[in-house]
């Protein structure tokens, strides 16, 4: 090599002149003293920094030369800090999917990373540690901070986007298109390499750094290709290229080509067989929504009643689908190349056998050998065996899941009926005081009487116990009911002053109707009703009836669509009502019933407290009432009589606070009454008795309007509105020999009565 370069440089220079010893000698001193000066300065620069980092050291990418340990873990953990407050940005494709850091559950592990930057060129080794002081200082050492990150924090983010980015490979599979068996494809999956996007994000957060990383993705190969199915396709055709057929009895059912597609594949296996795959379960949820209606449900063994005994009906055993081994066998049908197959079912035995059902039989005979007598105080009822029985029913007894036997039980709901029904053979109820205002004083008629009624629930309770032991005898549960009104009211009630009065005249009538008007307001003097209570006057004087004490006067009557005026028992009680109303109106109390006559009687329009429209007629017969309620703060007074001559009708209690304003009546739709004379024979006259029970007058409509105020407060206004037909003048005539009515009108026998209205009166 020498020689070769020598004869290069002999070709090329003429004279070869080589340095003069003295020259050399200069050379090497003054490099010497340079490299002297280096080493010296890079000895003194290495000892003397004391405890501070080298310049040029970086922890995870911050420069940390020239601080101590302290400075330099102050300033490290303030960029982790920052960094770990950030997010990892992660791309994939076109899309960018963003980390929380906290959500990875990342961590640094700082001292080390401290103290292994400190210890950097701290070796003891003078000739290691001046190279490492020298490579800091030109090229820089860098020490990685180790930031780990938590592993299932960081699958749980990707499972997160994986639907995103993620597609499963999907197997080459026989299908029916346009009635035919072909091929769908294959198709590839992609998937996340989870370890190598776990590593890139780790290698990412151990330098601090914000760039974005990409993420790792694997393509995922299918398991079978269309090429693997291309060979099948015959056989494909020939498995799936008809309908298969569910068979059970005469029942058929079939199972579409398309249908058995979704569920069974045909596809390649080893050494280039080929085998069919389905999907068990599915197949065997879709066998039993056609199938499972052809089989039936086992029948348990059961107790009834008959001929004054307890009978057992024995067990039927059912039969069910049974769904794992009807798939079996239509895989093992299609296997060998046939289309059909017989539906698989399996016995289902009745959960209460005969045995069970005997046993609680013999007990449930013994509940009802004898008779179970229900007493109270007062009575007592007899149960016999028949409706013991109905009592009963028998219920499983289940250990476990699985049925034990029967127990005998009482049904509360049918004994709770037999309570609800003789409840009201026990019940008393409760009276209150009678309390009748005499003379100024409240005073005691007839004193309360305490009721009962029977406890249905708690007497249930009793009876039932009494069945289940086998009791001959069981005591019902009462409770007392207590009267609302006592003869202690009486002391509390103080009736101050006079409210308001009615009166109209009676003199005049008839015996008989004077004898029904003087009753009833004998009966109806002295009642008293409570604050809030309604007063009937149907319900205070009893029924108009003969037994009753009324006797026949005269009233008008509507039967067949005709309206008369014929002899009617309590013929005047109407009158009584009507001056009762009057009272009432007048008074400001509302009215809760009344009810108009079918003519209009001018008496009951006069003064004092008459006016046209204002009338009120009874009839218990027909249900016909007068109410009006007590809206004062206090008990209320009714004090009534007649004297030959008026009857007047008077409330007492404390007068309200209330004014009452009334409208004239407005009345209209008048209808002009027939003068003609009308004669009717009535077999209630003796022969040529002739009585004018009837005055022709118009008939009407009227409305009368009330208003009650407290101060300039309207508390309750009343519209009356009536309608009135027209009257005739009628007389009655006895039954003459000849049975003929009289041409002529004749004078009346006796005094005309006074019409009372419709029906009864």
């Amino acid at each position: 090599m020498v020689n070769r370069a020598r004869t290069f440089q002999a070709a090329s220079f003429r004279i070869l002149r080589l340095p003069s010893p003295n020259l050399l000698v200069l050379v090497t001193a003054f490099l010497g003293l340079v490299t002297a000066l280096v080493t010296g300065s890079l000895l003194a620069y290495g000892l003397t920094r004391g405890p501070t980092m080298y310049h040029g050291v970086r922890i995870g990418g911050i420069d940390v030369g020239g601080m101590t340990p302290a400075e330099a873990k102050s300033r490290v953990e303030a960029s982790y800090a920052s960094f770990s407050a950030g997010a990892l940005l992660v791309e994939a494709g076109n899309r960018t999917y963003q980390f929380p850091l906290q959500d990875l559950g990342v961590t640094a592990d700082v001292d080390e990373a401290i103290a292994e930057a400190y210890g950097y060129g701290r070796s003891g080794d003078m000739w290691r540690d001046s190279a490492d002081w020298f490579r800091a200082l030109v090229v820089g050492y860098d020490v990685p901070l180790r930031v780990r990150l938590d592993p299932q924090a960081v699958l749980t983010a990707l499972d997160r986007i994986a639907p995103d980015v993620t597609r499963a490979a999907r197997n080459a599979r026989f299908q029916l298109k346009d009635g035919e068996v072909t091929i769908e494809p294959d198709q590839a999956g992609i998937g996340i390499d989870v370890p190598a996007t776990y590593r890139a994000l780790q290698r990412q957060v151990a330098t601090l750094s914000p760039r974005p990383v990409s993420l790792e993705l694997v393509e995922i190969e299918p398991e079978v290709t269309t090429h693997d199915l291309e060979p099948l396709l015959p056989k494909a055709r020939e498995l799936f290229g008809q309908p298969f057929y569910l068979l059970h009895h005469n029942t058929r059912w079939e199972i579409a080509p398309n249908v058995l597609l979704n569920f069974v594949q045909l596809v390649p296996g080893e050494r280039g067989q080929q085998g069919l795959v389905a999907d068990r379960s599915a197949l065997e949820a879709y066998v039993a929504t056609v199938a499972d209606r052809a089989f039936v449900a086992p029948k348990d063994a059961t107790v009834r009643w008959e001929a004054g005994r307890f009978v057992v009906d024995p067990p039927v055993a059912g039969q069910e689908l049974d769904p794992a081994a009807t798939v079996e066998a239509v895989l093992s049908a299609l296997a060998a190349g046939r289309h059909e197959t017989d539906v698989q079912a399996r016995p289902v035995p009745a959960a209460v056998t005969a045995d069970m059902a005997e046993e609680a039989a013999g007990r449930a005979q013994r509940l009802v050998d004898g008779p179970l007598t229900l007493r109270w105080d007062g009575g007592s009822l007899d149960i016999g065996p028949e409706q013991l029985a109905s009592l009963l029913t028998f219920v499983r007894e289940e250990r476990g899941g699985a049925v034990t036997g029967l127990a005998v039980e009482v049904d509360r709901e049918q004994l709770r009926k037999v309570m609800e029904e003789l409840s009201g053979r026990v019940h008393v109820p409760a009276r209150d005081a009678r309390l009748r205002y005499v003379n100024g004083q409240v005073q005691v008629v007839e004193p309360e009487q305490t009721g009962r009624e029977l406890d249905v629930e708690a007497s249930v309770e009793r009876v039932q116990a009494a069945i289940l032991d086998n009791s001959s005898e069981v005591e019902l549960v009462t409770r007392p009911v207590q009267p609302q009104i006592t003869s202690a009211t009486a002391a509390k009630i103080v009736i101050r002053e006079l409210i308001s009065s009615g009166q109209t005249y009676y003199g005049g009538s008839v015996p008989n109707r004077r004898h029904n008007v003087e009753l009833a307001t004998q009966r109806a003097d002295g009642a008293l009703v409570p604050p809030g209570g309604v007063f009937s006057f149907t319900g205070t004087v009893g029924e108009i009836n003969l037994d009753s004490g009324y006797k026949v006067g005269y009233g008008i009557v509507a039967t067949n669509g005709r309206v008369s005026t014929v002899p009617s028992v309590g013929g005047g009680v109407c009158q009584v009502s009507t001056t009762l109303f009057h009272a009432a109106f007048w008074g400001g109390f509302p009215i809760v019933e009344r009810n108009w006559h079918l003519y209009w009687i001018p008496l009951y329009g006069q003064p004092p407290s008459g006016i046209t429209g204002l009338d009120a007629t009874v009839d218990t017969d027909y249900g016909l009432d007068f109410k009006f309620k007590n809206t004062t703060d206090d008990w209320i007074a009714i004090v009534a009589r007649a004297d030959g001559q008026w009857v007047r009708f008077e409330i007492w209690g404390t007068k309200p606070d209330w004014r009452v304003e009334v409208d004239e009546p407005i009345v209209t739709n008048v209808v002009k009454a027939d003068p003609t004379p009308v004669y009717r024979e009535s077999p209630d006259l003796a022969p040529g008795q002739q009585v004018v029970v009837e005055q022709a007058r118009d008939g009407f409509d009227v409305e009368i309007r009330r208003r009650v105020y407290r101060g300039d407060q309207l508390i309750d206004e009343l519209v009356l509105r009536s309608h009135y037909l027209p009257s005739s003048n009628v007389t009655l005539v006895g039954p003459s020999e000849s049975s003929e009515t009289p041409s002529e009108p004749s004078a009346p026998a006796q005094p005309t009565p006074e019409p009372v209205p419709q029906p009864g009166q």
